[in-house]
């Protein structure tokens, strides 16, 4: 092959690399897995070609096992949703999931943690590790709630991902919306209004939520609000509702995005690249990221798992594994902690969620 070629062939496997990079850190979502894998045989037979190959896109041929950080047979990845510069707290992580990879098998889990667990060793709530570890320097925020998390969960966590509500909203939006079935009616009078939280009369500061139960389609904004709600009435009120909300939401979008009108789109593939990439953060490398897709890809909806570490509620006889204290052992702050005092329950809930898979 001539220097022209083959000079020729580096420069579209380089653009290939930008698409594929910004996907498959969506993929870190559960969204663009099969993009992934559909665009993986021509780049596979360009390294073929390239012996010196970029080494992300040699990792398409690569066993992930050789590739992901894992303890035990799995992969943890933390993945963050914070409000970003349009909300208040922009870089307090409103939500908090651990995504849990069987690098053989790809059994995944998914595990909730509320976002007010106090982190007794920061003097902190959870969802505000990630701004303390920025405030001490830049990627901080990655490393300091991977720490708040493996203390609360026992579980090593090998990889962070983070992503503000803007790219959220942005990512549904451009695949047309998502489809939720919304399992219970439910209204929010007090969904906070952004930039107006210190106005006045009170009221003013808020706005009413309705979700009527039964399939619906939710745009960026609706589905952004469906999974922030935390003042419904009644059950889903609760974080265990809320988590199941956040994901349901991921798995529809990763459906929407794995749709033929998605991914037979070259100008909806190209938004989504631009809108991960100017919304997401991570620590996962090229490499890792895409090892990390092509488990993804293995994983079926209908065994995915789901889970929540629960909070005690004694009017319903729920016997959880987290207590609300009294907040005035915590300047006020309304934090849940461990029912026991320590984590011990929690680990050994989260260890036999992990691998003892029925």
């Amino acid at each position: 092959m001539d220097q022209h070629n083959l000079s020729k062939i580096k420069r579209r496997l380089t653009k290939f690399r930008g698409i594929i990079r910004g996907l498959v850190l969506g993929a870190t979502l559960g969204a663009v897995l099969l993009i992934v894998y559909v665009t993986a045989n021509p780049l596979i037979n360009l390294v073929n070609t390239l012996v010196r190959g970029p080494q992300a896109a040699f990792s398409l041929v690569r066993d992930p096992q050789g590739v992901l950080r894992a303890s035990r047979g799995r992969t943890n990845i933390l993945l963050l949703g914070m409000g970003g510069a349009n909300h208040a707290g922009p870089e307090l992580t409103d939500s908090i999931i651990l995504i849990s990879v069987n690098l053989e098998s790809a059994d995944t889990a998914l595990l909730s943690i509320p976002r007010d667990i106090w982190i007794d060793s920061l003097k902190t709530k959870i969802n505000a590790t990630y701004y303390f570890g920025e405030q001490k320097k830049a990627g901080g925020g990655l490393i300091l709630s991977k720490a708040a998390v493996e203390e609360v969960t026992g579980q090593p966590i090998h990889y962070a991902v983070v992503i503000d509500f803007d790219g959220f909203k942005q990512a549904i939006d451009l695949v047309g919306g998502i489809d939720i079935n919304v399992l219970q009616s439910f209204d929010d009078f007090k969904y906070p209004i952004p930039g107006m939280e210190e106005a006045e009369p009170e009221e003013l500061r808020y706005e009413h939520l309705h979700f009527d139960a039964g399939l619906q389609r939710l745009s960026g904004e609706k589905a952004l609000k469906y999974v922030r709600s935390r003042n419904a009435e009644g059950e889903e009120g609760t974080d265990f509702a809320r988590a199941r909300r956040q994901q349901q939401v991921l798995i529809a979008f990763k459906n929407k995005v794995l749709s033929l009108d998605t991914i037979l789109s070259p100008i909806k593939i190209k938004e989504l690249v631009r809108t991960f990439q100017n919304s997401l953060k991570t620590d996962l490398s090229e490499a890792e990221y895409i090892s990390l897709a092509k488990l993804f890809f293995k994983a079926r909806n209908e065994t995915i798992r789901h889970g929540v570490i629960e909070e005690e509620d004694p009017t319903l006889g729920k016997r959880g594994l987290l207590i609300q204290p009294p907040p005035t052992n915590y300047s006020g702050q309304w934090v849940l902690i461990g029912r026991n005092g320590s984590w011990d329950e929690v680990h050994e809930y989260v260890n036999d969620f992990l691998y003892k898979v029925q």
